[in-house]
């Protein structure tokens, strides 16, 4: 039999958990309740209490309601509900997590979650699921289901018992659908791309997976970066990294898809094998009319890819090679002389080879401490996918 983890105030929330804890017993699951609340009396026992909560993080609850600040003493709830948690998680005594929240930002059944591991079922429900500015903000890379509650989860009624009893449905179903464990498990390869070298991302998957790996791929935009960094600290990639697109020109530029600041560091903080591509560094992703009087491609209504300069891309290679120089792994860097992504190349919109020789001059500060191949090709040549290739075979078996 699974056990759900239930966080909640209980405080606020005794009669919705209640009646949780009733279908999560239905759908042949067991629940284990923690109490996350810091005001009032609990309205319903727990199985992990308050206490036991504020204990974890070194204080008494005492201590948590004489702290002044409720940021602060939510704080400390989480990161005691977090210890706990991630201990049941460890001894296998926890199979899901359930989190039931008010119209205010469930903060800490969010924050508990993002430090349980990937792949456990965690479903968060509140009113607040649909805000893009709570995802942004809360959830970040994790794999966190927000479940729109739609109005705000006080009291019962046929919206709310139909929004709480799915919600219980969908975390036992997740919990029960776990992927078998298997001893023949490849190694994955974690592919990070763009559309605008996206035939080099789908020619190499299938050449990655020919010599015995798992190809993942990532998109580089959005939150795809955040993502591959977060499941590389997870563990969840063991056999290499090849690098496809960078991101990092929008971070330094101010363009529309900045990455987060621990960019091209976890893979070599794990001992990856690594394979780094200036791909689609010709150019800023950004909003249209962002930067008037350069060279530029409208990729659609809200994004337009403009030119990158020689001054942009030296600091782009000064500042990935000093990140990638720190690896405790072998890393290549492979660069394609004659173009960067399907738009830089001759005829096309964002030629300019001596802008790409920033980069180059760039990353060269670090020629003693990385491997730098320069290939004469266009990078979605075969020529240089060969390069690519082969780059990441060595550092495969020198790893």
């Amino acid at each position: 039999m699974k056990t759900i983890l239930i966080i909640a105030a209980l405080d606020k929330k005794g009669l919705e958990i209640r009646y949780c804890l009733e279908q999560i017993k239905k759908f042949g699951a067991a629940a284990l309740l923690m109490d996350s609340g810091i005001h009032g009396e609990p309205s319903i026992p727990a199985d992990i209490t308050r206490e036991a909560v504020s204990g974890a993080a070194g204080l008494t609850m005492d201590d948590v309601k004489k702290i002044p600040s409720e940021a602060e003493a939510l704080g400390v709830q989480t990161k005691g509900a977090g210890v706990l948690a991630s201990k049941l998680a460890e001894e296998g005594k926890i199979h899901g997590v359930l989190g039931i929240g008010s119209s205010m930002v469930p903060c800490l059944e969010i924050g508990v979650m993002k430090l349980l591991p990937l792949g456990m079922p965690k479903i968060m429900v509140t009113s607040k699921a649909g805000d893009p500015a709570v995802i942004k903000q809360t959830i970040g890379a994790k794999d966190i289901c927000m479940f729109n509650s739609v109005s705000d989860v006080v009291g019962l009624n046929p919206l709310t018992e139909s929004v709480l009893r799915r919600a219980c449905g969908a975390v036992v179903g997740m919990a029960d659908a776990q992927v078998p464990f298997t001893d023949d498990k490849k190694k994955t390869v974690a592919l990070m791309a763009k559309s605008t070298t996206d035939s080099v991302n789908q020619t190499l998957r299938y050449r990655i997976a020919a010599a015995g790996f798992e190809p993942v791929s990532f998109s580089c935009s959005g939150y795809g970066p955040a993502n591959l960094e977060q499941v590389i600290a997870d563990g969840v990639i063991d056999g290499g990294v090849i690098e496809l697109s960078s991101d990092w020109l929008d971070r330094l530029a101010g363009g529309e898809f900045s990455p987060p600041r621990n960019r091209y560091e976890n893979a070599g903080n794990m001992g990856l094998p690594q394979v780094f591509v200036p791909a689609s560094c010709d150019f800023i992703a950004a909003a249209p009319g962002t930067f008037e009087g350069r060279k530029s491609v409208r990729l659609n209504k809200q994004v337009t890819l403009f030119r990158s300069s020689r001054e942009e891309l030296f600091q782009a290679g000064k500042q990935i090679g000093e990140k990638l120089a720190k690896s405790s792994s072998p890393v290549t860097v492979v660069i394609p002389l004659k173009g960067f992504s399907k738009h830089d190349r001759e005829d096309e919109p964002l030629w300019n080879p001596a802008a790409n020789q920033g980069f180059i001059d760039g990353i060269s500060v670090f020629e003693d401490q990385l491997k730098i191949n320069t290939v004469d090709a266009h990078i979605t040549d075969s020529k240089f996918i060969d390069a690519v290739m082969d780059a990441f075979l060595k550092n495969v078996t020198q790893a």
